[in-house]
Formats: C-alpha cells, structure tokens, sequence
C-alpha cells in the first residue's frame, strides 16, 4: 500500500470506513485481466481437446463436479446429488427453461460472468481495505492463479465468491443494511455450506456497534440458506439432512471427527517420502525422501540469507521452489497453499477489518477440519479475504509477485492442458 494513499479502513478500527470513489483506469484492469486469464485457459483447452479427440469438448467442460450441477439441471435432485447445494444448478435451470438455451452453454457463462463481477466487488473491497495498490494486486493474482480454472467451468466458486464479497461488503458500511447483509448470507450458505461462516462475520459487524441482538437476527436469516437446501431436501427425499448424508458418497462421515487423518497422512506421504513409495506403502524409491530433504535445507539456507544478501536468497528460493515442485508435484503445491493459507491468516489478524479477518479464519478453519484433502486449494481460493491477504504480502514483495505472477500463468495453462486430457486438478 502507498504510503501517500492509506487504507480507508484501519484494520480492527471501531467504525466502518466510506467506499472510495473508483479510480476508472481499474475497471479496465479487472475486465483486461479476467479476459485474458480466460483465454489462457480456454485457448489451450480447445487446441488440445481438437487435436486429441475432436467432439470431446462438452464432455470435457461438463466433467467432475459440473457433471452433478448439470444433472441436477437436467433431471432434479436424486441419490449422491443432494451434496451441491441448489443455487446454482436452480438459477441454471431457470435462465435454460426461459431462453431455451443448453444448460452447459448458460453454466459457462454464468461461471465466468459471476467471476468477473466478483473481481469488480473484490477489487472494491480490496480497496477499501488495503488501498488501490494492493488491490490491482489482488485481482492480478486471482486471475492468473490456476485455481482460477474453476471460476471458468460450471463450479460454484464464482457464485460464492460473488455473492460474500457482497455481503463483506455490505458489512463494512458505517450503515448496515440488514436486508442486504441477511440477502447474500443466506445466497451464500444456499450456494456452498462453507456459507455459514458469514454468520460470526455478521455477529462481530453488529457486535462492534452494540447491536448484537439485531446482529443475531440477521444472522439467522444468513443462516437461512442452509434452512432452504434442507426443505428442498425434505420435499425430494424426505430426509431434511440429506445434503449431510450425500457426502458419505465421498468417503466423508457426518460430523466433526478424525476420520479425514488418513488423507492428510496419504498427503504428507506424497509430498515428503514420494508417489511411488505413497503407492507401494514401502521405501522402493530412496531418492525422492533424499531429494526432497535437500530441497528443503537448501531452502532453509536460502531463508537465512534473506537479510544480508536478498538478491542470492532470491535466487535461492527460486531454484528451491522449482524443485520442490518438480520432485512433489501436485500435492506438493496443495500442500504449500494450505500451510500458505494459515500464515497468511495469522500475520493478516491487524490488517484486515475485524469482520473480514473473522470470515477468512472461520472459513480456513472449516476447510481444515475437512475429512477429506480433496480441493483445499479451491476452496481457500474462493474466499474473499485470504485473497486480500495473499495481494497485501506479495504486493510487498515485488520480486515474488512478478514471479508468482509468471508462475500462475504456467500452471493454468499447464492445468488447462490437464483438464483437456480428462486428468485431475487439485
């Protein structure tokens, strides 16, 4: 942030701060970003779906959990679908029902349209927070950040990024409209479960202003979309918890318990001891643990050099980076957003607005406690604050932001050449 242009919102200040008028330049630089972002992934995507199999594209665009928001399009709720939470597919359904459009072609757009709004309300909010500077940060590194990818293909994460940006935002005003901040809580918990944590988010905005008994209506009417995916549930199946149930389909028990410490074991496994002996359940390969202990003390050297001689450290890091990628691989790179995720959330506690800070930490908090490590990194990109905070340290850190930036960019094309080939991300 410039020292010239503070931020309008002291972190943790007692009154909300005014929205600063838009500079007109950053309109320009959210659309040129999303647009090019997005051609880096589509472009490679349809050279590699034409060349490989010609006509695979809709099968391509509509797999994973796209094929589940589709179907629910298509064919209604049933079985392991109750898991995808209906604003999505409903809005998909209703906008294809009344333009008699194919519900993939009003998915695409929907997914990338939200995900241009989003970056308008995320850049906004970044602004108002953190000041003009970071917040161009910000949505350069969200959109050339491979996760990016699910903003692109018929997932949720535009929508929930949209609609709690929305409400965060609403949050921040030194006059709290209760209509708003209940509206997109509760589109927020309708869209994906992780919504519910906008209610102490809410709870803390009233809290500051000693309205916490208005503070805990809203809230409740935010936690209201989880009431509505639990009618509908209760109407197609009977069971009002279903949504709950449907996740066993995904090996994940009801509940909060340790039966997701196997796959942070099977994760550790891959990234320190290598696939080949994650796979064998025994030490065939010595040269991956060797390695990667390498990689990892050369790092440790190089963050010692950080102070007296930044430009080799630098350097260093660079080399250790690329390796730690090379020799882990996917899981390495989750790995390193996950443990990223928490720093980040701990050295962000002052900077951000109380109410952020708590949605951002409440909503980590939840996705570690996940039983499961399956999409960790999408989930934390999604979430509005933790991207302020990743901006806020990498716009100080010049260096490391033009080559996240540079890096970002190969991965998602790296990631579209994946996804063209029917191989997973994340």
């Amino acid at each position: 942030m410039s020292s010239t242009e503070p931020a309008s919102h002291p972190a943790h200040a007692g009154a909300s701060a005014t929205i600063q008028p838009e500079d007109a330049r950053l309109p320009a630089l959210v659309f040129w970003s999303w647009l090019l972002s997005r051609l880096l992934f589509f472009g490679p995507l349809l050279l590699a779906v034409q060349r490989q199999q010609p006509g695979a594209l809709v099968s391509r665009l509509g797999q994973w959990d796209a094929a589940h928001y589709l179907q629910i399009v298509q064919q209604g709720y049933a079985g392991d679908n109750f898991a995808f939470f209906p604003v999505f597919p409903y809005l998909i359904r209703l906008t294809s029902s009344l333009l008699h459009l194919p519900p993939l072609a009003v998915a695409l757009v929907f997914s990338n349209g939200a995900f241009l709004l989003a970056l308008v309300l995320l850049h906004r909010l970044s602004r108002q927070c953190q000041g003009s500077a970071i917040a161009r940060t910000v949505v350069l590194l969200s959109c050339f950040n491979p996760m990016s990818i699910f903003c692109a293909i018929p997932y949720t994460e535009s929508f929930y990024l949209l609609f709690t940006c929305q409400a965060l935002l609403a949050l921040l005003r030194p006059q709290l409209n209760a209509q708003r901040i209940a509206i997109f809580g509760a589109l927020s918990a309708a869209t994906r479960p992780t919504g519910l944590v906008i209610a102490p988010a809410i709870l803390v905005a009233y809290g500051r202003r000693h309205r916490l008994a208005a503070g805990l209506v809203v809230a409740l009417l935010a936690l209201g979309g989880v009431g509505i995916v639990a009618l509908i549930d209760l109407q197609r199946s009977g069971d009002p918890l279903a949504f709950v149930h449907a996740q066993q389909a995904w090996h994940v028990q009801p509940g909060l318990n340790l039966s997701g410490l196997p796959s942070w074991r099977k994760l550790l496994s891959q990234v320190f001891l290598g696939l080949a002996n994650t796979k064998a359940g025994a030490l065939v390969d010595r040269s991956h643990p060797i390695l990667i202990t390498a990689t990892l003390l050369l790092g440790l050297g190089a963050f010692r050099l950080r102070q007296r001689r930044p430009g080799t450290s630098f350097a260093l890091s660079l080399v250790v980076l690329l390796a730690y990628w090379l020799l882990a691989g996917m899981p390495g790179l989750n790995l390193l957003v996950v443990l990223g995720a928490v720093l980040l959330a701990i050295w962000g506690y002052r900077r951000l607005p109380l109410e952020l800070w708590v949605f951002g930490a409440a909503s980590l908090l939840l996705y570690l406690l996940k039983q499961n490590t399956i999409s960790l990194e999408r989930h934390i990109f999604a979430t509005a604050p933790l991207l302020m905070l990743y901006g806020a340290w990498f716009d100080a850190h010049p260096r490391w932001r033009r080559f996240l930036l540079g890096f970002g960019s190969l991965l998602l094309l790296l990631y579209a050449l994946r996804f063209a080939n029917g191989l997973w991300i994340g």
